[in-house]
């Protein structure tokens, strides 16, 4: 349980919860751990909890990171109703004639809880952000809990304006230490089925979540109770929590994404899954080979316990790196493997390590292994999951190699032995998808990941948008500065670029000194707002000899029923026009 008071209190009210649940399951023992946000993090990951009751975008970060799963939703029943959802209050004091709008805060100070917070910041920054307007146009500071402090700042002239949750006032009204009529609200929203002022959209209350291990039996017995918990209206009193039927939180994952709060921070690494419809033939041609290499192996091993020698022999021949394993410990390695992991022998390998996958790396998919997969050591992993492709990322003197990773089982149930193959597919995975200058995404890449981000967009009816950019008066560059300098500039603004992007947007080299950028989950005012951000960056960075340049900006998404080239002929259009109108500037259309 997410505790932001003290976790005395927390626990004297939840207490009632886990004894309820307890009562109605008594052969279950239900204990509630009052946590803050690391330790959570750090229980969920070492999956020490079977529930977990946290705030909505902490949950959402848990979703996505650890694969959690909602089953409940809390409601809370305030002014005489059973409430689920909950939102953002931007407010000012009432005499200020300078403040009537969003447009209004550009510039002023503003005071929020702390920016974890979503209904006490994230979710008005979401508001001015799909008004064209970032925080950063602003001055922000944190008071740090309650949202009572935001109040006391803005009463005092401390901050022009405040960020808190919904019913805060309305509460500090009931209780008399505030007077409504002292407050404006900015942005204010009205919806019938809520009753406290709003400045945001609505979000869904914290959720009860199960984590990927927790028994689905135990689950189902645990939403059954929370729901038969009885909630009269006529019998509830102020501040009761009951649960209703799990909220879709896909709302707070786009606000998220748009504003780039973890876990949408990081720029997304594309694997060879993503190119499997463009190179099937080829992969399957050697995915087949690999596996009569290793039928042979793997006779050739259990044939007798006496030829053990040979077989090494015939491993040391394999270029690829290889080794032998009982499950739990190295049997072999192979001169490959040795060499790769920098060991003159496979002695001194074992004395430091008993397990290859000692080396594994976290991964971007589920594709790359770890020592411990669903409770099952690596290698029996991949033996009980044969139809996915399985992959190890491994760094040695600072050198990230990415192995695809094939396995026969040899002997018998007695003694049980299995081979790995370690084929390195750094290379084919960079040559496939990379530009040699840029080292961004090429355009047959691109075609690929387009073509994949259309088909979802239209199967699932989200926004698509594409950013189609160049670099202006580059042909001058070239003349004045040399090819080798405006090499340097492309080299420079591509990777100025995808570090702004966030994990699941693409930048590709079109052609030339022509970029695209591909934005899938994004609306077109949000596109925009990317364009521009770049726009201004790209002005303001110093390009080495050359100093200064800007570049223009085409911006447009999906419309329905069309097509990935009617897309691209439009925002190439759109780059032109940009051009015409001077350089230097964004088309939106």
């Amino acid at each position: 349980m997410l505790a932001f008071r003290s976790k005395a209190e927390t626990v004297k009210e939840w207490g009632a919860t886990a004894r309820y649940l307890h009562q109605i399951e008594p052969q279950y023992t239900f204990t509630i751990l009052p946590m803050d946000y690391p330790e959570i993090n750090k229980a969920v990951r070492n999956k020490q909890l079977d529930f977990i009751i946290t705030n909505s975008g902490h949950y959402v970060y848990l979703e996505k990171q650890y694969h959690i799963s909602r089953i409940a939703t809390m409601m809370r029943f305030q002014n005489g109703q059973w409430i689920d959802r909950f939102g953002g209050v931007i407010f000012t004091q009432s005499g200020r004639s300078d403040i009537n709008t969003i447009d209004d805060l550009k510039g002023k100070t503003i005071a929020a809880v702390d920016a974890e917070s979503l209904g006490g910041y994230a979710a008005q920054r979401f508001e001015l952000f799909r008004y064209g307007m970032d925080a950063e146009n602003a001055h922000m500071y944190f008071t740090g809990m309650p949202h009572h402090k935001v109040i006391k700042e803005v009463l005092a002239e401390k901050a022009d304006a405040g960020f808190i949750r919904t019913d805060v006032l309305e509460s500090m009204s009931r209780e008399g230490s505030i007077d409504l009529s002292e407050f404006k609200i900015i942005h204010s929203q009205k919806s019938k089925e809520f009753p406290y002022l709003l400045s945001t959209a609505l979000y869904p209350e914290w959720p009860i979540a199960r984590l990927i291990h927790t028994p689905k039996e135990l689950s189902n017995k645990v939403v059954i109770a929370l729901l038969r918990r009885h909630i009269d209206t006529k019998t509830s009193k102020e501040g009761d929590i009951g649960w209703s039927s799990p909220l879709e939180y896909s709302e707070i994952h786009e606000m998220f994404q748009a504003l780039r709060i973890p876990p949408y921070d990081k720029p997304e690494i594309f694997t060879l899954k993503d190119i499997w419809a463009k190179y099937g033939i080829m992969i399957f041609s050697f995915a087949f080979i690999t596996v009569i290499f290793l039928l042979i192996m793997g006779w050739m091993y259990r044939k007798n316990s006496y030829e053990k020698a040979y077989v090494k022999s015939i491993l040391d021949v394999s270029p690829n790196p290889t080794i032998v394993t009982n499950g739990e410990f190295l049997i072999s390695a192979n001169k490959a493997m040795l060499v790769f992991l920098g060991y003159k022998s496979f002695e001194a390998l074992k004395d430091n390590h008993n397990c290859v996958c000692d080396f594994f790396e976290e991964g971007d998919t589920d594709e790359y292994l770890q020592p411990k997969m669903d409770d099952q050591v690596w290698i029996q992993y991949v033996l009980s999951h044969p139809e996915r492709e399985h992959k190890a990322k491994i760094t040695i003197s600072s050198k990230t190699t990415i192995f695809k990773i094939d396995v026969s089982k040899v002997g018998d149930k007695k003694q049980f032995r299995a081979i790995a193959i370690f084929t390195n597919i750094s290379l084919m995975l960079n040559q496939s998808t990379s530009d040699a200058l840029t080292h961004v995404a090429n355009r047959l890449h691109f075609d690929l990941l387009f073509e994949h981000a259309l088909h979802i967009a239209q199967r699932e009816n989200t926004p698509l948008s594409v950013i189609f950019f160049d670099i202006d008066h580059f042909k001058k560059v070239n003349d004045v500065f040399g090819h080798l300098a405006g090499d340097d500039v492309l080299r420079q603004i591509a990777a100025l670029v995808k570090n702004m992007l966030r994990q699941s947007d693409v930048i590709a080299r079109w052609g030339g000194e022509e970029f695209i950028i591909l934005l899938p989950k994004t609306a077109v005012v949000f596109a925009a707002q990317v364009a521009e951000n770049l726009r201004k960056t790209i002005e303001r960075e110093n390009f080495n000899a050359v100093g200064h340049i800007t570049c223009s900006f085409g911006v447009s998404s999906l419309r329905e029923n069309e097509v990935e080239d009617t897309l691209v002929q439009r925002v190439d259009g759109l780059l032109y026009s940009a051009k015409e109108k001077g350089r230097n500037r964004i088309v939106v259309g």
